[in-house]
């Protein structure tokens, strides 16, 4: 199951996961929101995403080590980040897999509030 960072419009519950400047630019971090393990990243050109730590094709808890990246799809630079275990690259718009079927990545949509990364839950 998909979710798209695009229908953060529609979320009902907004949840605080940490301070913006808590992420460093590159990297990823994860962290434990109502009862769930979530992977924080932060891109160098300050764009965040919101995804499931949990890696779709091993069930382990590791997206947030996951190599960060782009592709060039079809002439538009996406952002991805790739399992570190069995290398499988997600698209971080979608949660799309680019290389495998059947392994979608969950990803939330994510916002900034007063210094404040907020992860869209509902």
């Amino acid at each position: 199951m998909t979710t798209l960072i695009d229908e953060a419009a529609n979320v009902t519950t907004w949840v605080e996961a940490c301070w913006l400047d808590d992420l460093k630019p590159g990297w990823g971090e994860a962290a434990w929101i109502d009862g769930q393990q979530i992977a924080l990243l932060r891109f160098a050109d300050d764009t965040l995403f919101a995804v499931t730590q949990k890696c779709p094709g091993t069930g382990a808890q590791v997206m947030s080590r996951g190599i960060m990246g782009s592709r060039n799809l079809d002439g538009e630079l996406v952002k991805t980040i790739a399992s570190p275990l069995h290398k499988e690259v997600y698209r971080l718009d979608t949660g799309e897999c680019l290389n495998a079927d059947d392994v979608d990545l969950l990803v939330y949509p994510v916002r900034v509030e007063s210094a404040r990364v907020m992860v869209g839950l509902g």
